[in-house]
């Protein structure tokens, strides 16, 4: 059989397939890896190979979403399909070459790596750009600009790395640091690129009279003057006034882009304005293509509310400010459309397997793989934050404040003992108190992380149960990002902090059509009709499944008697 000559143009898996399997240059075992690479990618995406193309860009969003705990995959089986399949679309000539691990770097290339091969590994971080200027002949002294915009290129339209501008922006700042830091090193530096690009004026950047109408506003609204006659019946929290105090720096940052002088915003009267109030909620509107979003929305009510509460503007000035909150109403109702995507993968019986039994694989791996680190500790302590969000699916901020002395009430001492987390109605965001019984499973885990890895995170006496820097409680990003990344690293779903509350309701109404009561009491609603508005009709999709089994039941009965 003779070697087939490579596809160039544009071709399908299939094709692709077709060229490896009679590529009589490649040893017989390794074609039949390869093939098999491909043709897990069938099973993987669910589509035939004569309709998968050969770009990589099509899979990277793909590969980047796999996980061996959704797939049936160990972590090495992926990479080989991964690294496979990119040698397949290089050797089939679907992809440019760029560059090969194994190709043989150029001798200047070679003396540099070595010399990056010191305490801080910059040889293992950079290895791909060095490998790509080497196969495409741009020697040490000649990385420039126009160099690394190349390899940002390349690795968008002819690799798998997950998140190519990251990678680019990555290999920038690295390049920059090598100058500075590895003797012999090209001294040139890279222009990093900026991926997030960022429109608000800060507060700093205000004119006086602006920022101290501001100060005083929100003192008012955080009722800092109790003898206040027109003080608010309650007082806005602080976490409320700082993101306040956010939406007008957006809607300043607005004006500015949009035109106005800043120093023309010189008082709250200059926002509201009704040309001025319309061309900032145009801004946005501009950014989404036109379409309303809830945050739109809640800009448009923020000027109608300075206007009608603080400045108190004339009726006819407030029925202008009133029709924007009508007009970018989004009109949604219970949960957004992002968060019902993301509850979809609780449909099935094994993800929420996965995430129940999360909170024990992750303590049995640390206590077996334990080497006394903060990262061990870490990892128990989202372990035990993911299993007090199960058990009493309370709001974010105030799991990151629970205090061990205030909120962590014992009957008795001992392991017969009961233990309550009680949080009182002033530190709750609906001013509801919670109070909780912990189970016994959940009780053991909160002891042990207290007696043997809360102390690895502490350096001076503090009581708060996820203690951060300063003596002060975790923040929410952080403690929300790491336990993103716990949970996903080991079962591959993808939640955030507060999407625990929304998973709770689901998996209890999918169990208990109708039971909004329980929901409400557990998620601590003061209303029903916060808790049926959003979460009514969440069960359908269990009804219908409910639905389904009785009329397949019926089918196999019918089936018997026939």
């Amino acid at each position: 059989m003779s070697t087939k000559t490579p596809t160039t143009s544009a071709a399908s898996l299939q094709s692709v397939l077709d060229d490896i399997f009679q590529d009589e240059a490649l040893p017989l075992q390794r074609r039949r890896n390869i093939c098999s690479a491909i043709q897990a990618v069938s099973k993987l995406t669910g589509q035939p190979l004569g309709s998968l193309p050969s770009s990589p860009g099509f899979y990277r969003e793909k590969f980047a979403r796999l996980h061996p705990e959704q797939c049936g995959l160990s972590l090495s089986r992926l990479r080989n399909i991964k690294s496979d399949l990119l040698f397949a679309l290089r050797r089939t000539g679907q992809v440019k070459q760029g560059h090969a691990y194994g190709d043989e770097l150029s001798p200047e290339w070679a003396d540099l790596m070595k010399r990056a091969e010191g305490p801080q590994r910059l040889h293992r971080y950079m290895s791909r750009f060095i490998h790509f200027c080497s196969a495409n002949g741009i020697s040490p002294e000649n990385v420039d600009d126009a160099a690394s915009e190349k390899f940002r290129v390349y690795l968008h339209e002819n690799s798998f790395v997950t998140n190519p501008a990251k990678a680019h922006q990555d290999i920038c700042r690295l390049w920059n640091r090598a100058t500075k830091v590895i003797p012999g090193w090209p001294s040139q530096t890279l222009a990093v690129p900026r991926r997030k690009v960022t429109y608000t004026v800060t507060e700093q950047q205000y004119p006086k009279p602006l920022l101290r109408e501001i100060d005083v506003f929100f003192d008012h609204k955080a009722g800092k003057n109790i003898l206040d006659d027109e003080g608010p019946m309650r007082p806005m929290k602080a976490r409320t006034i700082s993101s306040r105090r956010y939406r007008l720096r957006q809607i300043v940052s607005a004006l500015v882009l949009s035109g106005y002088e800043l120093e023309a915003l010189d008082s709250l009267a200059k926002l509201v304005d009704v040309e001025a109030a319309k061309t900032a909620l145009r801004f946005f509107l501009n950014r989404t293509g036109g379409k309303t979003t809830s945050q739109i929305f809640t800009l448009a009510i923020m000027l109608k509310d300075l206007g009608k509460n603080w400045l108190k503007v004339d009726e006819r000035h407030l029925d202008q400010l009133k029709a924007f909150c009508r007009k970018t109403n989004p009109g949604n109702k219970g949960l957004t459309e992002k968060n019902r995507d993301r509850l979809r993968q609780f449909d099935a019986d094994n993800n929420i397997r996965l995430l129940l039994e999360f909170p024990r694989r992750q303590i049995e791996k640390t206590r077996r793989e334990d080497k006394g680190r903060r990262r061990d500790a870490i990892a128990v302590q989202t372990a035990l934050a993911v299993e007090l969000l199960l058990m009493i699916p309370i709001r974010p901020e105030n799991l990151i404040k629970i205090d061990i002395t205030r909120h962590i009430q014992r009957s008795r001492t001992g392991a017969s003992g009961i233990v309550h987390l009680v949080i009182p109605g002033e530190e709750v965001k609906n001013g509801e108190p919670l109070e909780f019984s912990l189970p016994k499973e959940t009780v053991e885990l909160l002891d042990l992380y207290i007696r043997d890895f809360r102390p690895r995170l502490i350096n001076t006496p503090v009581s708060w149960l996820f203690p951060g820097k300063s003596q002060r409680p975790k923040t929410r990003e952080l403690f929300g990002d790491q336990i993103s990344k716990h949970v996903y690293a080991a079962t591959g779903l993808r939640i955030n902090l507060h999407l625990f509350r929304h998973i709770a309701a689901k998996l209890y109404l999918d169990r208990n059509p109708g039971g909004y009561e329980v929901c409400r009491r557990v998620l601590g609603h003061r209303s029903m009709d916060t808790t049926t508005g959003f979460y009514t009709g969440m069960e359908a999709a269990a009804a219908v499944k409910h639905f389904d089994e009785e009329i397949l039941k019926l089918r196999r009965e019918v089936s018997r008697r026939t």
